[in-house]
């Protein structure tokens, strides 16, 4: 039930709620005749508990009749200079494009995470996951043991690495915090702490463990490979962005997933992709990262002797070239049949790994991830016929034909002749489900796994859906289609079709639509189907 009331031009509304749990702020609830509340200091003897009152002390207490220092006030208006906070818990509310019916969002919903402070470019700011804040329409932060929470913004976004940066208005959140310091790379058995806002409670949590391995991992927000410490304090849900600090108190990383019908495996995104992240920043647009740098190269280990020999390479160890992406920067300089045998002066084994220190190797891979764009490697190969060479190899972000991460990015669409066309993305086929990469179209799915972007521009457009109506009867068979050409022109991309289409054809059938009434066909499903445009916004600006 909802009373409302006009009082001096303000709206008050009153809601009625059967929620016991938001009743407890204005109710008192007895207990045998006494009010409930929280007693400290109890002995236990004999089956019965008797109070051991505190001892007389000149400190202040709290509840719990525990000693602490000058803790301010509950809303943060005065803070004590003893105890500075570091670490925050992060709500978000977001609403992600509806990729089948993208002039729309989904309902909008909340997560939560948790974030620390860092000093970037001389300002403090949260760093937190990229996951945690992704297609936030409003996100607040809350430092531990404070009620008062703060409107924030994101600062800088970069979901290939699962890294988010948040700035705050109010420069009285600012006023007891401290920034933590980076620290060094741990190492096996390193004992560190994780600390941040995982279900199952309100308040902060600190779980111990130690380090249990460092290598390349999967990201789970992106699907890229990249560097990642393993450790076996727990993270848990809402761990997500927490800081995760050595025993000298130093950021060595930041907690951001776990593993999955497993035990106490969590994953840390370590200092050293971090700093990438935040020296990394897109000249177009500050607010995003280029991404982290690639070779572009398809390789094989040398593990078999037999295929040794076959190269001539004796005693000589590296991995074999077995072709090149149409967009590798190595293209002119590296051949397929090359074997690599040096990056950045360190040898590669024969399983494509480096040595890093006792009981450590990685993949030759993340050499080249520590470079940032249009930065060269150093590559010593071995090229049969010719013998060793030593080059200099730019090295740039190299992006999927089928993106993984769109979040945060309107993605385009139009509809034409009752047809709605799209860009096939991993958030398109996700709404298969959790086991969409079996119950999506096969067509599409091995776009996704096998397809190599061969321009720069290039975008797989799929016939979404097509609209039941009279002119468009026959054509629900064609759902889910690529488009590959229209009028026999071949489509690079939705931007491009949008601009000159007329008709349309798909894989192995053809659709063809009379413009004389297409626009009326338009008009009759937008009115039906209650679609509010015939195309995103940016396309349409980008015809006129």
């Amino acid at each position: 039930m909802v009373r409302s009331h006009l009082l001096g031009g303000l709206l008050l509304l009153s809601l009625a709620s059967l929620d016991l749990k938001r009743s407890e702020t204005f109710l008192t609830w007895p207990m045998r005749g006494k009010a409930v509340g929280f007693e400290s200091g109890f002995h236990r003897a004999s089956g019965m508990a008797r109070r051991v009152e505190p001892k007389a002390t000149n400190s202040v207490v709290d509840i719990f009749g525990r000693e602490v220092g000058d803790q301010g006030q509950e809303d943060g208006s005065h803070e004590g200079q003893g105890r500075k906070h570091f670490v925050v818990k992060v709500y978000c509310m977001y609403s992600s494009q509806d990729p089948s019916h993208p002039w729309t969002n989904k309902q909008q919903e909340d997560r939560m995470g948790s974030g620390c402070v860092i000093l970037h470019e001389g300002k403090m700011c949260l760093l937190t996951n990229a996951h945690v804040v992704a297609d936030a329409s409003y996100v607040e932060v809350r430092k531990a043991g404070n009620a008062k929470k703060f409107s924030a913004s994101r600062l800088k976004i970069a979901h290939e690495c699962d890294l988010a940066l948040l700035s705050l208005e109010d420069d009285g959140f600012w006023a007891d915090v401290s920034p933590l310091d980076f620290g060094p790379m741990p190492s096996l058995q390193d004992e560190v702490s994780v600390v941040g806002y995982p279900t199952g409670g309100d308040g902060v949590s600190v779980t111990e463990g130690v380090v249990s391995r460092i290598e390349i991992q999967t990201y789970e927000h992106s699907g890229v490979d990249l560097l990642a410490v393993q450790i076996d304090a727990a993270v848990n849900p809402g761990n997500s962005g927490g800081p995760v600090l050595n025993e000298d108190s130093l950021l060595i990383g930041v907690a951001f997933q776990n593993q999955q019908n497993s035990q106490n495996i969590g994953y840390v995104i370590p200092v050293p992709v971090i700093e990438h992240f935040l020296k990394d920043t897109d000249p177009q647009d500050p607010s995003r990262s280029q991404g982290f740098c690639s070779l572009g190269i398809f390789y094989q280990g040398l593990e078999n002797d037999q295929l040794r020999e076959s190269l001539a390479l004796e005693h000589r160890t590296g991995v074999y070239v077995r072709g090149l992406l149409p967009l590798s920067p190595a293209q002119g300089l590296v051949f397929p049949g090359d074997v690599l045998l040096e990056l950045e002066n360190r040898s590669i084994s024969n399983d494509g790994t480096f040595y890093v220190g006792f009981q450590e190797r990685l993949s030759f891979v993340y050499l080249i991830q520590l470079k940032f764009p249009g930065q060269k490697v150093s590559v010593k190969l071995w090229r049969p016929g010719t013998g060793e060479l030593s080059l200099q190899v730019p090295v740039f972000p190299l992006q999927p034909l089928v993106p993984i991460t769109v979040q945060d990015s309107l993605q385009p669409w139009f509809l034409y002749g009752g047809m709605l066309f799209v860009v096939l993305t991993v958030s398109y086929l996700q709404e298969w489900g959790s086991k969409w990469l079996h119950d999506a179209p096969v067509d599409l799915v091995m776009l996704q796994k096998e397809g190599l972007k061969k321009d720069p521009e290039e975008q797989i457009v799929i016939l979404s859906k097509c609209y039941p109506s009279r002119r468009t009867a026959g054509y629900s068979l064609l759902n889910e289609r690529r488009v590959v050409s229209v009028n026999e022109r071949a489509v690079r991309n939705l931007r491009e079709m949008y601009g000159w289409i007329q008709s349309c054809v798909g894989s192995d059938m053809r659709a063809a639509v009379a413009t004389e009434t297409a626009e009326e066909v338009n008009q009759d499903v937008m009115r039906v189907y209650r679609i509010p445009a015939d195309a995103s916004l940016d396309l349409r600006e980008g015809s006129t």
